[in-house]
């Protein structure tokens, strides 16, 4: 349990005196860095620092005893660096690079460290020279340590199935090699080291190897350009493994590269892969949904004993079934079913574009499909004069899904609209989410921050609620001591170990968060910041040494500024309380199969010069979509959040309070490298072959 009061008292003021970090220092400097010092305990064998979780400052081990161990990528072994004692200081390589830790820190022993805060090391380095001495030392000597432990892998003969260069360390970014191995050029040749965030391989690239084999070789297919499929795999020199794969991607030609164990594992759960359907494929199990395999939750279904079956009939019951399958098929956001004089419409939302179904209902199957789903979400069948809101749960094969109804009075009858929520697109990781390494360090920084608010925002529909679950996951994951609570409305996944609390009619945002207060909370989050109390709570509970996470509708940051403005936040309390504000817009990912680089046509580069996403008169090719199999021919694969993000700084808090007109704010925040506009991500996009002209342009519009 952290806290203050101990860090505050003499005898933590000479234990700092006569660490290795602070002896040389004055004891003025001594006396004023104590005040700041954050001390934590923890039991014997918890992990102190894990690789690859973000720099949280330098940590100075006053009792007990650690190990810090470099891990490998890709057989997750743990190879001991050093031992810690009582006066030794770790977090130095993360703090000074603002990057994840490169290494994993275990308590030997029962621990308690005092953790200094990384804006405190950097003003430390600048104006007390035997400081940043003190860490330089330290950074040679693991340097020496680190060397020999490669020369040591370096001079083992390369046996079996291991590697004859040593695999880089989790968090620490290997360096990129012109190109993937052949399984053919045998094991002279040095592999790649690469991360699966970097290629989102798609359900139907994972497809094109079985489940079962993915499980026993831990090889996952990355990426398919052309003919050529990159696979990557934890143990890639594994003759047995690299025999199994000609066998079955004898249609192909493959590369390998080396994948950590952590990732292997973060794509099994996002894909659901189970050694149930190892025993088919998985592109069959994931691309074709059977209406017959659809359960939905006995909640709900047996709410009142085959009333839906009495209502409605078998025939509109197995016809909601195949809209919902077919739904599934295509990875669908949203189902719009509509009734008309010819029949009743559905359509797909899918990629943020309405399809329609191709199949036709009859007319009098609007009023039975309306009915079936509102008894499978326990809504009133008999009440068509006003719209309504419910929940259905659903399980489809091993995928565990929400769909939430809404239903509107039309002058044909009750439109019904179907929201899909499926919980491993909720849990993303942040690599995954902030593409480019300046916004993911900024929000990782955010993120780590005591206190502050953090606001999510964007349209209805732009992966706000995803944004706020992968921060909160991220959080729960890099500080698993932190207390977190979530209010929302409603509740759309269950995140094991946070406290989820659904507001309802009789209970607001405003009234949970005041009683959240009294829960001891460390970070709270707060679905969506909806009216003038909640907006002022907020942003009072960041203030008061809390990290507070929300989400709002708003298409900018000027526009979150207006909007905290209008619901009656006044200047002080916002440039006080907030840390950081992040805006996104969804956008259609290119298919990275297929995609093409081609120079832009006039029309099209004059628009593109207008937004400034390029020069007038260049000549470089940019990306587009052309269409194969495993996009269905539409050139997408999925959709990429396209953010505009500021990191507020105490500049920007003066001017706030100062007055300064909200453009003012941000053009310098934009001059000073704190404020990423929706522009400068777009063109990113573009040159990773992700984002599209004319999607770029969508999304830099307004």
């Amino acid at each position: 349990m952290a806290g203050h009061d101990d860090a505050r008292g003499e005898a933590v003021e000479e234990f700092l005196a006569k660490s290795l970090l602070l002896r040389e220092c004055d004891a003025t400097v001594i006396a004023k860095v104590t005040p700041h010092m954050m001390l934590s305990e923890h039991p014997a064998g918890a992990t102190l620092v894990r690789a690859g979780s973000p720099s949280d400052g330098i940590s100075i081990l006053r009792r007990g005893r650690a190990t810090a161990s470099l891990v490998h990528a890709t057989t997750g072994a743990s190879t001991p660096l050093e031992t810690l004692n009582v006066g030794d200081h770790f977090g130095d390589v993360g703090a000074l690079t603002r990057a994840a830790h490169p290494y994993t820190i275990v308590a030997d022993e029962p621990c308690v460290v005092l953790r200094m805060k990384p804006e405190l090391v950097e003003a430390l380095m600048a104006r007390v020279p035997q400081f940043s001495l003190a860490i330089a030392r330290r950074l040679a000597a693991r340097a020496v340590q680190l060397g020999v432990i490669t020369l040591r892998a370096g001079a083992a003969p390369a046996t079996g199935s291991a590697l004859r260069a040593p695999t880089p360390a989790i968090g620490v970014e290997a360096p990129r090699r012109p190109a993937p191995v052949s399984p053919s050029e045998g094991g002279s040749a040095a592999i790649p080291f690469v991360e699966v965030s970097d290629f989102e391989p798609s359900a139907r690239v994972i497809g094109m190897l079985p489940t079962k084999l993915i499980l026993q070789h831990r090889a996952v297919p990355l990426r398919l350009q052309g003919n050529r499929l990159l696979v990557g795999m934890v143990l890639p020199r594994h003759a047995a493994a690299l025999a199994d794969l000609r066998r079955v991607l004898h249609t192909v030609d493959f590369e390998v590269a080396a994948i950590s164990l952590e990732d292997f594992a973060q794509t099994v759960l996002r894909f659901k892969l189970d050694a149930v359907r190892g025993a088919e494929s998985t592109r069959d199990s994931i691309a074709v949904i059977s209406p017959e395999s659809l359960a939905y939750d006995a909640a709900d279904s047996e709410r009142e004993p085959e009333k839906g079956v009495r209502v409605v009939g078998d025939e509109v019951v197995r016809a909601v079934n195949r809209v919902v399958a077919a739904a599934l098929s295509r990875d669908a956001s949203d189902i719009h079913i509509e009734p008309e004089a010819a029949g009743v419409k559905v359509r797909f939302r899918v990629h943020g574009t309405l399809h329609d179904w191709g199949e036709s209902l009859p007319p009098s199957f609007a009023r039975g499909i309306a009915a079936r789903l509102k008894v499978l979400s326990g809504l009133d069948i008999t009440n068509t004069r006003t719209p309504q809101d419910g929940r259905i749960g659903l399980t489809a094969g091993s995928r565990e899904l929400d769909l939430r109804i809404s239903t509107l009075p039309s002058s044909r009858g009750e439109k019904v609209v179907l929201r899909v929520f499926e919980g491993s697109g909720m849990m993303r990781p942040l690599e995954q989410i902030f593409s480019d390494a300046g916004s993911l360090n900024a929000v990782r920084k955010a993120l780590q921050r005591p206190h502050g608010a953090i606001i999510v925002a964007g349209a209805t529909g732009s992966g706000k609620s995803s944004t706020l679950y992968s921060m909160l996951n991220e959080r729960r994951r890099s500080r698993p001591d932190t207390n977190l609570l979530l209010i929302e409305d409603p509740i759309e996944y269950r995140l094991a170990g946070v406290t989820q609390v659904q507001v309802h009619a009789g209970l607001g945002f405003s009234q949970v968060l005041r009683a959240a207060m009294r829960q001891d909370p460390d970070v709270i989050a707060v679905g969506e910041t909806r009216d003038a109390e909640t907006a002022r709570m907020a942003l009072e509970a960041a203030m008061t040494g809390h990290l507070v996470l929300t989400s709002m509708h708003a298409n900018d940051v000027g526009s979150v500024l207006q909007r905290l403005e209008s619901l009656e936040c006044s200047r002080s309390l916002i440039a006080e309380a907030v840390s950081f504000v992040v805006v996104q817009r969804l956008a259609r990912r290119l298919c990275p199969s297929c995609v093409r680089l081609d120079p832009p046509p006039p029309a099209l580069l004059e628009s593109l010069v207008a937004r400034r996403l390029a020069e007038r008169g260049s000549q470089v090719a940019l990306p587009r979509p052309v269409g194969c199999d495993l996009c269905q021919q539409t050139g997408y694969q999925g959709r990429i959040a396209v953010v505009e993000w500021w990191q507020v700084t105490p500049e920007a808090r003066d001017a706030l309070v100062a007055g300064a007109s909200h453009n003012d704010v941000l053009r310098a925040a934009a001059e000073a490298r704190m404020l990423q506009t929706f522009r400068h991500n777009a063109a990113y996009l573009m040159a990773r072959k992700a984002l599209g002209t004319s999607e770029a342009l969508m999304a830099v519009a307004g």
